[in-house]
């Protein structure tokens, strides 16, 4: 026999075993890879196809080359259809091969076996066979016949749709992978070079060289198989479990370049895309979308940190998570998950559990719990930098008779009033509470007794200048004020409780005026002359520094 012949019929005979030691091995794998079984019958009809074409060669008469010929064609219009299912299943796209998808894909590979069986009584796939003259082995001629041809551009379509879905896929996925799908690829790209070098008459005695092809695509996808998990470990079990997540995952390769994303992440992140797979993430973010603090994007790299990201009219929060990923062998760095959290609902949830906690519901000031807290702090940092502070109470009079005049809905108007006559002249440090229900507390770091008094007249007078319009017409209002002034060690309720004296001789002595603790009524009043400024702003006149609603 010939030496070239024996070389062909061996690498045809190893192809056969080859793909049969793959269909073997890959039916009893426990792998998560949904398209196992379409690789493990393209294993099997590859095998069918490569053993026919060995025999085929070692076969020395007509009708025996003949029988193998047909013999191959139970395996060859299958080869690269299944191939191309397999393809959609190993890039995540096994949802399009639906079962009818699947049976109309392998339909015109079954018509062309059953057409080759049949080909002795219509030659539609071969129009004739004979042997070849000019060999020095059995080797046959023919003319191609209209279903050769069909099945021939089938073919070499399923090829090259997978190579062209392989290419897509293979920027949107991690280098890890990338290895399994450049070996997919070439195990589409070489037999089907190989065909058309054959289609061509290009080979020596036109010999197929498609089966020794696959001896080496089989040794391949065995390489690939043992040493990257090829179809055990693969791109589309990666995308189920991320594309699952509720939650934006990233993934940076060591030098901070995005590797991957889930579609969480590109519908928290619109501007993700394909294209951005291999840039450097912290280009990627738009800066003006974060906050000064976060602009440096040192939060893909933090273990834990809470981001605000100005989204198109609102902002947003997000809790990002981040963790370096380590080689299991010798521990080095390749890459890190960054997951991101939208917690926008439970920060604006806290937030507003928290002023429910600190505010005043119906004034959305300060109430008395929370007052009183705010107003020790500030009362030993007074001690600790002796800055002087002032603490006041103030009532409103006669509201009792308000409420049984007009009813609780024009008192709560009034209530509101004095709120905001009051913000109009407090400072950006003074804090303001509601102590109770008509009742409201004033602590004033930096203030002197002197500045103080000066500012609790203006605000009597603000609320003594005019009458509160409300539905059951104009309602006169008036407060009265208690003043009193911290000392060292003093404790604030001893310091509210001099207020509260001092408001109780206000109230005393007609109403509508300020008191100041420890002074005796004829005290207070030349202590109110004393204190009185000497150059008060117009009551419509606004002083410098915003009303502080805390």
């Amino acid at each position: 026999m010939n030496a070239a012949f024996s070389t062909f019929i061996a690498l045809f005979a190893i192809s056969g075993v080859l793909s049969i030691l793959l269909a073997l091995y890959t039916s009893f794998q426990k792998n998560h890879f949904s398209g196992i079984r379409l690789f493990v019958w393209m294993s099997i009809v590859t095998a069918i196809y490569s053993f026919g074409s060995s025999f085929e060669l070692a076969s020395d008469s007509l009708e025996e080359i003949k029988f193998w010929v047909t013999f191959e064609y139970i395996g060859l219009p299958f080869i690269s259809p299944l191939n191309l299912l397999v393809v959609f299943h190993y890039v995540g796209r096994e949802r399009l091969m639906t079962p009818k998808a699947t049976l109309a894909t392998l339909t015109l590979p079954a018509i062309s076996s059953l057409m080759m069986l049949t080909n002795d009584f219509h030659h539609l796939m071969y129009q004739n066979i004979q042997l070849r003259t000019d060999t020095p082995w059995p080797l046959i001629d023919f003319t191609m016949g209209i279903g050769y041809v069909i099945n021939g551009s089938y073919t070499l379509a399923c090829g090259l749709v997978g190579m062209w879905m392989l290419i897509r896929h293979m920027r949107q996925t991690l280098n890890v992978y990338r290895k399994q799908t450049a070996t997919m690829f070439v195990g589409l790209f070489i037999p089907i070079g190989a065909s058309l070098i054959y289609t061509m008459n290009l080979t020596p005695y036109h010999i197929d060289p498609v089966p020794a092809t696959m001896s080496f695509t089989n040794l391949l996808y065995c390489w690939s198989i043992l040493s990257s998990g090829m179809l055990t470990s693969t791109p589309v079990v990666r995308e189920n479990i991320l594309e699952s997540m509720r939650d934006g995952v990233l993934v940076l390769d060591p030098a901070g370049r995005i590797a991957d994303y889930n579609k969480a992440a590109s519908q928290l992140f619109p501007f993700l895309a394909p294209s951005l797979i291999g840039s450097r993430a912290v280009e990627v973010f738009p800066k003006q979308n974060l906050l000064s603090e976060d602009a440096d994007m040192s939060f893909l790299e933090a273990e834990e940190r809470q981001i605000e990201w100005l989204d198109v009219d609102e902002i947003r929060y997000y809790r990002i998570r981040s963790s370096p990923v380590y080689h299991r062998r010798g521990g080095i760095l390749i890459g890190r998950t960054v997951v991101i959290l939208d917690v926008t609902e439970n920060v604006l949830l806290h937030r507003k559990l928290e002023r429910m906690a600190t505010h005043d519901g119906m004034t959305q000031i300060y109430n008395r719990t929370y007052f009183v807290e705010c107003s020790e702090r500030l009362l030993t940092d007074s001690r600790q930098t002796l800055e002087p502070l002032s603490f006041a109470l103030l009532d409103i009079d006669r509201f009792k008779l308000i409420n049984d005049t007009y009813g609780h809905d024009i008192g709560d108007q009034v209530i509101r009033h004095v709120v905001h006559s009051c913000k109009i002249y407090l400072g950006d440090r003074d804090v303001f509470g509601r102590y109770g229900g008509e009742e409201f507390a004033l602590c004033m770091p930096g203030r002197e007794l002197d500045d103080a008094y000066s500012l609790l007249e203006r605000i009597r007078r603000e609320l003594a200048s005019g009458p509160v319009m409300t539905s059951a017409g104009p309602v006169k209002v008036t407060a009265s004020f208690g003043l009193s002034a911290a000392h060292r060690e003093l404790p604030l309720k001893l310091l509210t409780k001099q207020a509260d004296d001092a408001l109780y001789r206000a109230k005393q002595g007609g109403r509508n005026n300020v008191q100041i603790a420890g002074l005796s009524d004829s005290e207070a009043d030349s202590g109110s002359q004393q204190l009185q400024p000497t150059g008060d702003a117009p009551l419509s006149q606004k002083p410098d520094g915003e009303a502080a609603s805390g």
